[in-house]
């Protein structure tokens, strides 16, 4: 019994430890709507969790002007800090600690008890279908999937008729980057209204899927429809960067340079140029940093060849982040398409691998037989093939090919 105690223990420690170990998380997704973009980055280190939100406009002096605020979640501390990066600002809302006693809300008028009547039929429809498609994204395998939601009323309902349909058409991936404070104070529910509804409509479920697994939206177009059928809205999601790398725990703090502002109004307030700046031809007080060029990422493996795809898929956006660059899943300025055609390992640098991972000491015994074409699609159109032989194991193989391929196409990027 000690015996499978103590296993019992160290196991739920390793489990921990592995935990802690990838409870990093970086997201940066876009969303565009009605023509206006807007990007969101959501970082999660351990106990807190830090935001960021911009709107892009077309104009870069005028975006210099408004606030961009972060929000970090501190629940250790127990508090959202939230800071104004531009003007080195911050502000601390500690977590509500006391219940609100019923005794404390305002009084409310007495109810006037009223008839209910019968209204007609809503009908709610809900299918999720799964197109059987499958692709890497960010390391990750994705599925598509087009998920429709429909709602219509019938003409003896109590709003009258009416009829409205959504559609979301993605690429979804088993991940969640849920983040919730386990000690934050609970939302105190509203007091219910005593006052019955005068209408009541009969509510009928039609569909199936309710209960298929969606996971986390990387990709996808959510389109509105109105009642002749036609598009209202469109709304589309691209995910820019997911990452599991350690995060700087700097940036789930205040920094040292930061002052606390006075009051909300001074932490939201737009930074006007001064009278200075414009009489010297700078109405812009911040600088604008030129745009990131975007790079997406295909890697792809031929018939009978066998690689961790994920793995080479992941070293490859390491690379083009390293190049000053950022590697997208969705539409960017470039394309570039990886295609493995051999991976062969020879039989000393398999030996080598397994010796490296025992041991922790790598090794680059053997050789890796690689034959592959990258090619570099946009403004700047470019191949690479690489068919060599590089020293092992595995891995190094691997990435000294990719770096080769990498370094004759990336340096035409501007």
């Amino acid at each position: 019994m000690q015996k499978f105690l103590i296993a019992f223990l160290t196991l739920a420690a390793l489990l921990c430890l592995s935990l802690s170990t990838f409870a990093d998380v970086r997201i940066t997704q876009r969303v565009t709507m009605s023509g206006q973009k807007f990007e969101s980055t959501k970082m999660i280190k351990g106990s807190r969790e830090r935001t960021e939100q911009k709107m892009e406009m077309g104009d870069p002096q005028a975006a210099a002007y408004f606030p961009q605020i972060s929000t970090i979640t501190q629940c250790d501390l127990r508090r959202i800090v939230r800071l104004n990066d531009r003007k080195q600002l911050y502000m601390v809302e500690p977590f509500q600690t006391e219940m609100e006693t019923p005794a404390a809300r305002p009084a409310t008028a007495p109810s006037t008890a009223t008839v209910t009547r019968r209204g007609g039929t809503m009908t709610m429809t809900y299918i999720v279908k799964d197109t059987g498609e499958r692709k890497m994204m960010f390391g990750m395998q994705a599925r598509h999937l087009i998920i429709t939601q429909e709602m219509e009323s019938s003409a003896d309902s109590c709003n009258g008729p009416s009829k409205t349909k959504m559609e979301f058409d993605g690429w979804y991936v088993d991940f969640s980057a849920e983040f919730n404070c386990p000690n934050a104070a609970p939302e105190i529910p509203s007091r219910p209204e005593r006052n019955k509804p005068d209408c009541i409509d009969r509510i009928v479920y039609k569909g199936g899927g309710a209960t298929a697994r969606l996971g986390f939206l990387l990709n996808g177009t959510m389109k509105m429809y109105g009642a002749d059928g036609s598009v209202t809205m469109t709304q589309t999601t691209e995910t820019l960067d997911l990452s599991r790398s350690p995060l700087d725990a700097a940036l789930f703090d205040i920094p040292k340079t930061y002052r606390e502002a006075s009051s909300s109004r001074d932490l939201y307030a737009i930074s006007m140029p001064s009278m200075k700046d414009i009489m010297a031809g700078n109405d812009n007080p911040a600088p604008v940093k030129s745009t990131t060029k975007s790079v997406t990422v295909n890697v792809s493996l031929g018939s009978g060849v066998s690689a961790d795809q994920a793995e080479i898929e992941q070293y490859v956006r390491s690379q083009i982040t390293a190049k000053g660059l950022r590697a997208v899943s969705g539409s960017g300025d470039y394309t570039l398409n990886i295609q493995f055609s051999k991976i062969k390992e020879s039989a000393a640098g398999k030996i080598g691998g397994i010796f490296g991972k025992v041991t922790g000491v790598p090794t680059t015994a053997g050789k890796v037989d690689i034959d592959m074409t990258a090619t570099l699609s946009g403004s700047g159109l470019g191949e690479a093939k690489v068919k060599n032989k590089f020293d092992g194991p595995l891995t190094n193989g691997l990435h000294a090919a990719i770096d080769q391929a990498l370094d004759q196409l990336l340096d035409k990027v501007n």
